[in-house]
């Protein structure tokens, strides 16, 4: 019984520390970072506002405006979602009746960047919107931060 216990638990170890390895969030190099720029394109300032009071409140970066000076460029982007659902039905008569709904749905992503870097290090969404989404993103990037220290 020991050798098969030990075939099944040795596998499991291996997967176990390859998967916290590759669930590292923040890169070591991100905590030399001093500077912070906010890039938003989500089309509302108010995203940008949530952002920058939350970096104030955490008090850990110097927020800059130059996103090319910055040692982290947070970028904020609004991914909007249509979906049509079309239906007809018949009655005993033979009248059609067409009936169609239409859902809206949107999510605030934000991107973390080093510089000088094309790829995020981190990325988040929220479902929140306006400054609550910047408050939210930034508060799980800080957690996420935290907690990789």
């Amino acid at each position: 019984m020991k050798p098969f216990l030990r075939a099944l638990l040795l596998p499991l170890a291996l997967v176990a520390v390859v998967a916290s390895l590759a669930q590292e969030p923040i890169p070591r190099a991100a905590f030399a970072a001093k500077t912070i720029a906010i890039l938003n394109d989500t089309k509302t300032g108010q995203v940008s506002d949530g952002a920058l009071e939350q970096l104030k409140n955490w008090g850990h970066f110097t927020v800059v405006d130059d996103p090319d000076s910055a040692d982290i460029v947070l970028r904020f982007d609004k991914k909007t979602n249509r979906e049509k659902q079309n239906s007809q039905s018949t009655d005993e008569k033979g009248a059609t009746t067409y009936s169609g709904t239409l859902s809206f749905s949107s999510q605030v992503h934000m991107r973390a960047y080093l510089k000088g870097s094309d790829s995020p290090f981190y990325t988040t969404k929220t479902d929140d919107s306006k400054k609550k989404a910047g408050i939210s993103c930034l508060t799980s990037f800080q957690k996420a931060w935290i907690q990789a220290q």
